[in-house]
């Protein structure tokens, strides 16, 4: 995992992220170069293997349907005291094209992921609600930072464990003010039968590479 971080294997740069404020020196990870990794399963066996898990397939499966796909994978850091709050949002339209919005996302702990070190949060039940402007997204986190959002759930998990969600349900997670990392891996899967259409927010259709990889059952004319 480390040598992953610090750039020392074959990904391809555009899907290393380092935090802005360590980018420009505002501030110092003692252990991280990288804050966030994306499409790691499309490159490296390990965690293409994660991705292929009969334990997790197994739970997708009983939520989407038996022909799956991962659309998408990404390694979430939060170094010890640098790592900062991620607002309320949904991940679909941030992302994730596809028609019905139907998105499971496998979020497994690397480290412990507690209260103080920055695990998630959710807000139960916004799942049914389809998708929420952004002026929405922002009136839940002014409540959640201003401590008035009592609906608000902590997902504390034990390192080796993992959490499912829908990706139209409303989550967060705070800044890790401890000296510990919390490293988490989240593997977002669709149905093989999904179809894609514009995105809500972000880049344009034809930026986006449509790479979808087959973890389960069959693929689908016209659906990529």
């Amino acid at each position: 995992m480390d040598l992953v971080l610090r750039g020392k294997t074959p990904l391809e740069k555009r899907w290393l992220q380092v935090k802005p404020t360590i980018e420009v020196g505002k501030a110092k990870a003692d252990t991280y170069v990288t804050s966030k990794i994306s499409h790691a399963a499309f490159f490296d066996d390990v965690f293409e293997a994660h991705a292929r898990l009969t334990q997790v397939l197994d739970v997708v499966e009983g939520l989407l349907g038996p022909d799956l796909k991962l659309y998408q994978d990404q390694v979430f850091l939060k170094p010890p005291k640098v790592g900062s709050r991620q607002p309320y949002h949904q991940d679909v339209p941030l992302g994730f094209h596809i028609d019905r919005p139907d998105l499971v996302t496998c979020w497994a702990a690397l480290d412990d992921a507690t209260i103080e070190n920055g695990c998630l949060w959710y807000i139960p039940g916004t799942h049914k609600r389809e998708i929420l402007d952004k002026k929405t997204w922002a009136a839940y986190e002014k409540q959640a930072v201003s401590g008035k959002l009592g609906e608000e759930v902590p997902v504390e998990l034990k390192a080796g464990s993992c959490s499912f969600h829908h990706g139209l349900l409303l989550h967060a997670s705070r800044p890790n003010l401890t000296d510990r990392s919390r490293r988490g891996y989240a593997t977002h899967y669709v149905s093989a039968k999904c179809r894609y259409h514009p995105p809500i927010y972000g880049r344009t259709l034809e930026e986006e590479e449509m790479d979808a990889m087959l973890v389960r059952g069959q693929e689908y004319p016209g659906c990529r």
